[in-house]
């Protein structure tokens, strides 16, 4: 089952990031606040904080992605058995990801995917 509730709607002004071709640029923008931080796997479930759990993206998918998130945490607070990943997709040479499909299996199956650019 997908929700569908973080996709991008049609008219919503286009955002690219093709110029974005490296890991110190999307810092760069990290560090002028023009993106976010977002850790695909959460630190409350266990995720670290290191590089190759970090995607730089726009202050909206941080949002989605918690929200999300917190569904997933409600979820294994009445005790179900749920393995969940997250993997993003990217557009030509970006390293800021078009999209993150996020996927949880187990007691309970679905999937999401957050639009981004």
């Amino acid at each position: 089952m997908a929700f569908g509730w973080f996709r991008k709607k049609e008219n919503q002004s286009a955002l690219d990031y093709s110029e974005i071709d490296s890991n110190e640029k999307a810092i760069d923008l990290f560090e002028k606040e023009k993106l976010a931080k977002l850790y695909l796997m959460p630190l409350e479930f266990g995720g670290q904080d290191h590089a190759m759990n970090i995607l730089y993206v726009p202050e909206f998918a941080v949002l989605f992605k918690a929200r999300f998130d917190g569904m997933i945490e409600n979820l294994l607070q009445q005790r179900k058995k749920l393995s969940y990943s997250a993997s993003p997709e990217y557009k030509g040479k970006s390293f800021i990801p078009s999209k993150l499909n996020i996927t949880v299996k187990g007691d309970i199956q679905f999937s999401e995917t957050i639009e981004i650019w």
